[in-house]
């Protein structure tokens, strides 16, 4: 992909409007159970997690998310993901990073969903 039409890329993804939960959602690696972080605020297109440690850029993952008790439908999703940027924290202990979410089944789409419109408040950054 060139250069321009990556950054019209993440001008376009950045236009997604981004939710805060209301909880403090545990992702783990689908692969091997370790938590990678907590999701800072989602959409339906990707997440932002705060992690402990730095997470390789462009990786596919396979993420596993813990679901709010209140979503009596289930307790974890896994979906597919690509992780797109990580950076320190202002808190130097912690990076933040960021995921695009991909290939959704539609339940998990429509878990998402739920997530974001029961769970979640907007705040403008």
């Amino acid at each position: 992909m060139d250069i321009m039409a990556e950054e019209e890329r993440k001008k376009e993804l950045r236009k997604v409007n981004r939710r805060y939960l209301v909880f403090y959602l545990r992702i783990y690696d689908g692969m091997s159970s370790k938590i990678l972080g907590h999701i800072v605020d989602i959409s339906e297109k990707g997440m932002m997690l705060i992690s402990d440690n730095s997470i390789p850029v462009n990786e596919n993952y396979r993420l596993r998310m813990r679901l709010p008790t209140q979503m009596k439908e289930r307790n974890e999703v896994l979906f597919d993901a690509t992780s797109r940027w990580c950076k320190s924290d202002a808190n130097p202990d912690f990076f933040l990073a960021g995921f695009q979410m991909h290939n959704l089944e539609q339940s998990t789409r429509d878990l998402v969903h739920t997530l974001i419109r029961n769970f979640s408040y907007n705040e403008e950054r």
